[in-house]
């Protein structure tokens, strides 16, 4: 009897234990339906904003005007004045370009002047100049400056003690919070390198940074009622270099407040992809397990782990096939495996991320020869073969989520012709964002990008920062971009742990250990960044491009007003002042004297106690 009892018994704990899994995976199920009915709601949140903005009108700018004094004849001065310029822009706020080869600057209708060249000249006259601040005015000086009469009579008023011949600054120690939360930062790298005035500041001269061999480049000096921000070096011109300049101009005047973004986008390139069978030693020695079986039980669950523990959602950028194909019929038998789509991809989705087109295969969408040629890959024909490569993707796509839309693209090596745009957009009603490089290209060949909506109506979101491990480029370009415009955009790809020079020798459990610490460090310097897959970020950064913000600042307020106000945007204030009373908006404080500033309405105020 007691046997009987005992079966029985294990009868009743299989049972509980099936219908408790079959719960657990219809759970599952419907959180899967759920994310793909969230998936196809975004071509309609696209559709929307795109017909607001050809209805609508963007408000004029209001509020303090920021003069940008520039020579067009001198291209550092232009990409000075371009760097300000779209600092601005991001930032909502109204600035006016004076060309100084054509008109000289009417004072009286700037509350700030920035100075894109290095002749103080350019501004007026010595007793203009120390007039304007004296009385109110702001300056900021984007560049060392030439050591002329003017800068002779003036130099004690920037704060400077004494001065003598130009050196050499390389790398960059930050004394101050410039750049939100890297207070301290300091990189002895060349590829922060300026020409700077050897200077000694006055005692009451606040040193923002300076460089690694301790060459002052950047401090404020108060004088009357307004102040100047002298930039001594001439790395402003680069545009990476543009979140240290919205730092700067932050700290210029009191209780400044500016828009940003306010988003956390992570790119796995060629992922899913076609897995190279057979094994490595790089993988089989440290794992004993071949390529395939190294991603699915090692490489994925460890970037799932990850994700989770700092915050983070990855869009993946799908590959069909590495087949060097460039002509139709794009039937690919070679390495076509949708296995690896499906189980990679529906984690992917799962984990509230998203699938996006890397393309059919890794073939650049260009025409030109000797583009192509520059990264080993083959030119196409004629744009309506990119086109049928397109829907040879999509086909492949729809075949294993039926019910998945998918939005997002990534140009193969950051490389796209506007002739293999029109064909994408051409096979792709659906595409919206394209996300390839933010920072500069010296070949000239990558697709470098602002953060914009294009005038045929794809959005622009680029990347910034790459690879599993932290480079001290990175933590800069990071750190520059956060600043600038509150956007954390990052990519890798899976057969970086197995490439020699990207993995920088290391195997996957080494590379592991620093590309964990990397993401929790980038989590705990900005934990208050909203982490979203490409396509939600994008239409959000959208529909933030499209509204405009008054500013009314008083003695003891803060007051904004949004136009073609949406959702809920966001905002850093720097105020020395306490925070007081709050008017449809939050605030929270992420650095010293730096606060986060969420407004939940179109008119929102913050209310400014002492100090």
């Amino acid at each position: 009897m007691r046997d009987k009892g005992n079966f029985s018994k294990k009868i009743y704990i299989i049972i509980l234990f099936i219908l408790l899994f079959g719960v657990l995976l219809q759970i599952s199920r419907s959180q899967f339906v759920l994310k793909f009915q969230q998936n196809q709601n975004l071509i309609e949140q696209r559709d929307e904003i795109l017909a607001d903005i050809s209805h609508y009108n963007i408000v004029e700018k209001s509020g303090e005007n920021y003069c940008i004094l520039y020579n067009s004849s001198d291209e550092y001065s232009a990409k000075l004045k371009d760097n300000a310029y779209h600092s601005l822009q991001y930032m909502k706020k109204k600035s006016n370009e004076v060309d100084i080869t054509q008109e000289m600057v009417n004072l009286s209708n700037c509350q700030v002047v920035i100075l894109a060249t290095d002749k103080l000249k350019d501004i007026g006259k010595a007793e203009e100049i120390e007039q304007f601040v004296f009385e109110g005015g702001h300056i900021f000086f984007m560049s060392v400056l030439d050591i002329e009469t003017d800068y002779q009579i003036l130099y004690r008023k920037f704060g400077i003690s004494s001065f003598d011949s130009i050196v050499d600054a390389k790398g960059m120690h930050l004394t101050s919070n410039v750049l939100v939360g890297e207070k301290e930062l300091f990189i002895d790298e060349d590829f922060i390198h300026n020409s700077a005035i050897s200077v000694d500041l006055d005692v009451e001269t606040e040193l923002l940074a300076e460089s690694a061999n301790n060459i002052p480049l950047l401090w404020k000096s108060e004088y009357g009622k307004g102040a100047f921000m002298t930039f001594n070096g001439e790395m402003l011109q680069e545009k990476i270099n543009r979140g240290f300049f919205a730092g700067a101009l932050s700290l210029l005047e009191p209780n400044f407040i500016y828009s940003i973004f306010n988003l956390k986008v992570f790119y796995i390139d060629d992922f899913p992809s076609p897995i190279a069978k057979g094994s490595i030693p790089v993988i089989y020695e440290e794992y004993r397990r071949d390529i395939a079986s190294f991603y699915q039980e090692i490489w994925w669950p460890n970037m799932l782990e990850t994700s989770k523990k700092h915050d983070m959602r990855y869009t993946g950028a799908i590959i069909e096939s590495y087949n060097d194909r460039v002509q139709p019929p794009f039937n690919n038998t070679e390495d076509k495996d949708s296995h690896y789509l499906i189980s990679f991809g529906r984690e992917l989705i799962k984990s509230g991320g998203e699938l996006g087109f890397h393309g059919y295969n890794h073939q650049s969408l260009v025409l030109d020869k000797d583009v192509a040629a520059e990264f080993g890959y083959k030119e196409w024909d004629k744009k309506e073969d990119m086109s049928k490569s397109i829907e040879e993707l999509l086909t492949y796509t729809k075949e294993a989520f039926p019910g998945y839309t998918v939005t997002s693209y990534v140009p193969p090596s950051n490389v796209l012709s506007p002739e293999g745009r029109e064909a994408m957009k051409k096979a792709w009603s659906d595409l919206t964002v394209i996300s390839s490089l933010y920072g500069e290209d010296e070949t000239g060949l990558a697709y470098v990008q602002e953060f914009e909506i294009a005038e045929d109506g794809i959005i622009e979101m680029p990347r910034v920062t790459s690879g599993y491990f932290e480079t001290e480029y990175n933590r800069w370009a990071e750190a520059n971009t956060m600043t600038g415009v509150g956007v954390f955009s990052h990519f890798v790809h899976p057969d970086d742990v197995i490439s020699s020079d990207r993995s920088n020798n290391m195997g996957w459990e080494e590379n592991y250990k620093l590309y964990d610490n990397y993401m929790s460090r980038v989590h705990k310097t900005y934990p208050w960044v909203r982490a979203l897959p490409a396509t939600e970020a994008s239409l959000d950064m959208a529909t933030n491009l499209h509204t405009q913000v008054s500013w009314e600042n008083n003695e003891n307020s803060i007051e904004g007003k949004i136009s073609n106000y949406k959702s809920k945007t966001s905002y850093i204030l720097r105020s020395e002042r306490k925070i007081g009373r709050l008017h449809n908006c939050t605030v929270k404080k992420i650095d010293d004297n730096t606060y986060l500033v969420t407004a939940n309405d179109s008119k929102f105020k913050i209310e400014l106690g002492g100090n």
